[in-house]
């Protein structure tokens, strides 16, 4: 006769209970006491006069434009656009990051062709290519795309090279007495050794391409998220223009997110302090 086994739940105790939403109630406060306290001063400060209030808005304010904005999509096509520019730009330099450090850090004739005229460009910041990519590439997506792509390859080329090169010598020599060849190094030692590297300069990267967007929107554009900021500014409309700067941060802080998931699904042999503070 076979037996099964059930998953038999025990009902929690009554002092159980109200220690859990004690302690959740606790943690919830956490997050919130900067926030919430921020937001009061910042209401004070406009109702009160502390601030001129035809240059900052109030958070009351900014809450009734963001529900008008979101009705009339305004903010959401413009989001759009930033979201497409981001995406692509990130995509395409964080690929090409990767390829270039796999090659300069896994090759000796990679890395004495390659390394020499990166390093050399690599000082030069991200920002100081704007007039250089406008005059090639026009005022339109491209340029951005391409500033953003250059902001992403830079932290990822450094990043991957690093990990290439400091992987686990033992396992590296391992690999050669079994007279593996080059292409099995890389991708089954080599580049696993270097994924957290790799993983964690993607979010530097991201952080840097959000910048590096808003600034590009900023300089030369006539839409996205840079450009109703800037636009809100010029014509002297805050409420705007803290609309625009609350969906840069919870589109930001939502991309971060989600390389932080995939890192934690990529990384889950590594045990981490922050598996301790979770706990």
């Amino acid at each position: 006769m076979a037996s099964t086994n059930k998953c038999i739940r025990v009902p929690l105790s009554p002092e159980n209970r109200v220690a859990g939403t004690r302690k959740h109630l606790q943690i919830a406060l956490q997050y919130a006491i900067v926030p919430l306290t921020l937001l009061l001063l910042w209401e004070a400060a406009v109702r009160f006069g502390w601030v001129p209030n035809s240059l900052i808005a109030s958070p009351s304010q900014v809450a009734i434009r963001l529900m008008k904005m979101l009705g009339n999509l305004s903010l959401e096509k413009n989001a759009l656009v930033s979201l497409k520019r981001l995406s692509v730009g990130f995509a395409l330099g964080t690929a090409t990051g990767i390829a270039a450090g796999v090659l300069v850090g896994a090759s000796r004739i990679g890395a004495r062709m390659l390394e020499p005229t990166i390093l050399t460009l690599l000082p030069i910041p991200p920002i100081a290519w704007i007039p250089l990519l406008i005059i090639l590439f026009g005022i339109g997506d491209a340029s951005k795309i391409a500033l953003i792509s250059l902001g992403s390859f830079c932290t990822l080329f450094f990043s991957t090279t690093y990990g290439i090169r400091t992987a686990d010598r033992n396992l590296v020599e391992l690999a050669q007495v079994l007279d593996k060849d080059r292409r099995i190094l890389v991708l089954e030692i080599l580049l696993p050794g270097a994924i957290p590297n790799i993983l964690s300069s993607m979010r530097v990267a991201l952080a840097l391409s959000w910048t590096l967007l808003i600034c590009s929107e900023v300089i030369a554009s006539s839409s996205g998220l840079g450009w109703l900021i800037w636009d809100a500014r010029n014509f002297s409309r805050a409420d705007d223009m803290i609309v625009g700067m609350i969906a840069v941060g919870i589109l930001g802080k939502a991309s971060d997110w989600l390389l932080d998931l995939l890192e934690r699904r990529l990384t889950r042999w590594r045990v981490a302090y922050r598996e301790l503070q979770n706990g």
